[in-house]
């Protein structure tokens, strides 16, 4: 059985026995366990910075779970990519009729209506994201063994389907591998432990009690992202940051704590030479109690006989540099930028350009992660079991436009347009022998087709009041407005 990162690759299935295959793969763990241990590695192993800066070498699930739990700007690193992909969902046609729904598009509406399937595939896009994998349990009307496969066209409608459960690897270890080179599946998970109490487990709550079960691949949709040389293990997206959220923990828990410590600036109580003061006398302690409620109450005076109090100088720090470079690499390294990331920065909300950059991330992450890996084998899988109408035609997918203009967007525009426009006309004949009409109107203004009868006839007025009866200028200019 795996270990809580599903690393260990030695379970086969049913009918075989380990085979070279599983010595091959301990053997791969081996040398990355190898690599792992000179991270940071410099001088010949003299200077090991990991050690020095406290940086983890071996991570497990628990040290991603952990950060993205509690640590705000590491949630937004996993959550993000996965809300902003799933937040306009696609459309699933099978043509292009828009009044006339195909019996499979009418399917996959009723059946992602009822399951809120765009609901479950952000949410176990998120749990791929903290680790290595998670997986999408199909559940489906009657009593059937979980580790029993779901064959082909067993399945006769979408209400078939009852229930999705996302898992993340935590709770959902493979459990036995495909190890037959001839299998089609090879080098895949053949089964999962799914762990159905999942997060109640944490909470302390007992009322649910349906345990570890064995589930089989059929069932499943696995989802991992980024992966390299296998088909099961992605990287976790905090992977590459987590050490700089190691750093801004430092800074920003040590900011705090310095600005605790020098905003008050200490005290120093210097006993008169003359004074007959002992340390472990009754004045001491009454010394000590006033001090005491002077810096942790309210007390905002102290009674000294013999005694001179002075304060003690403290430095404050600014971490506002520090903190930047720290973000400005977690932003290069999630691809997300610093605005966005942070939500707004120095009062300012994120440009134009940042939006238009994150929004070309998500859209190419929607056509290389999420339709591929995720929606058509979802679809796929249904389809194959019979869920879903078998399409008479090849389906499609079509994503919304990220770079549409919003209400705001179209206004300015509308304002510049308006502005360029009234510009253009003001400079008459001028500007119109170097940019004829129909160019303007195509080129600047992006107007499609011809210009309408009313607005040839209206621009015809124009041009004869403006010119008062210069007849062949006149008909150059109407040749330029009908585009002739």
């Amino acid at each position: 059985m795996s270990d809580r990162n599903g690393f260990e690759r030695t379970t086969t299935t049913p009918k075989q026995q380990p085979t070279a295959n599983q010595l091959a793969a301990l053997s791969d763990l081996t040398r990355r366990a190898g690599l792992s241990s000179t991270l940071g590695q410099q001088f010949g192993g003299d200077r090991d910075l990991y050690s020095a800066l406290g940086y983890k070498k071996h991570l497990r699930y628990d040290d991603y779970y952990s950060i993205y739990d509690r640590d705000h700007i590491a949630g937004r690193i996993v959550n993000m990519p996965a809300s902003s992909t799933w937040r306009n969902t696609p459309d699933v046609k099978e043509d292009d009729d828009e009044e006339n729904n195909t019996s499979f598009e009418q399917g996959w509406q009723d059946l992602s209506k009822r399951l809120r399937i765009w609901h479950y595939l952000e949410r176990v896009d998120r749990l791929a994201g903290i680790g290595h994998y998670a997986v999408l349990v199909i559940g489906v009307r009657g009593n059937g063994n979980l580790s029993d496969p779901l064959e082909p066209g067993s399945l006769s409608q979408p209400g078939d389907i009852i229930y999705l459960s996302p898992f993340s690897e935590n709770n959902a270890e493979i459990h036995r591998w495909v190890t037959d080179p001839g299998d089609p599946r090879f080098g895949k998970p053949y089964s999962y432990m799914v762990d159905f109490a999942g997060d109640f487990k944490h909470s302390g709550y007992t009322g649910f009690s349906v345990g570890t079960q064995e589930v089989h691949h059929s069932r499943v949709l696995h989802v991992a992202e980024e992966l390299l040389e296998d088909e099961v293990f992605g990287r976790p997206r905090l992977k590459r940051v987590l050490n700089l959220f190691y750093d801004l923990a430092k800074v920003a828990g040590g900011s705090a704590e310095m600005f605790w410590q020098g905003a008050f600036q200490g005290l120093h109580a210097n006993v008169n030479e003359d004074q007959d003061f002992k340390p472990d006398g009754p004045e001491a302690d009454k010394m000590t109690e006033e001090l005491d409620e002077y810096i942790h109450g309210l007390r905002r005076y102290i009674r000294t006989k013999g005694m001179d109090i002075k304060t003690l100088g403290g430095q404050p720090i600014d971490p506002k540099g520090i903190f930047d470079v720290i973000m400005s690499l977690t932003a290069g390294a999630t691809g997300i930028p610093k605005r966005i990331l942070l939500g707004a920065e120095q009062g300012e909300l994120a440009s134009s350009q940042d939006q238009t950059n994150f929004n070309s991330h998500i859209a190419e992450r929607q056509q290389h992660f999420a339709e591929p890996m995720m929606l058509r084998p979802f679809i796929d899988k249904l389809i194959e079991l019979g869920a879903l109408p078998q399409p008479v035609e090849e389906y499609d997918i079509e994503w919304p436009n990220l770079f549409a203009l919003d209400d705001k967007e179209k206004a300015e525009l509308a304002k510049s347009k308006a502005s360029t426009l009234q510009n253009y006309a003001q400079a008459g004949m001028i500007v119109e022998e170097i940019m004829p009409i129909p160019e303007f109107r195509r080129e600047v203004m992006g107007l499609e087709g011809e210009p309408s009868e009313e607005d040839v006839a209206y621009t015809e007025k124009r041009l004869q009041d403006d010119f008062d009866g210069d007849d062949e200028v006149d008909e150059g200019f109407e040749q330029q407005v009908r585009g002739e």
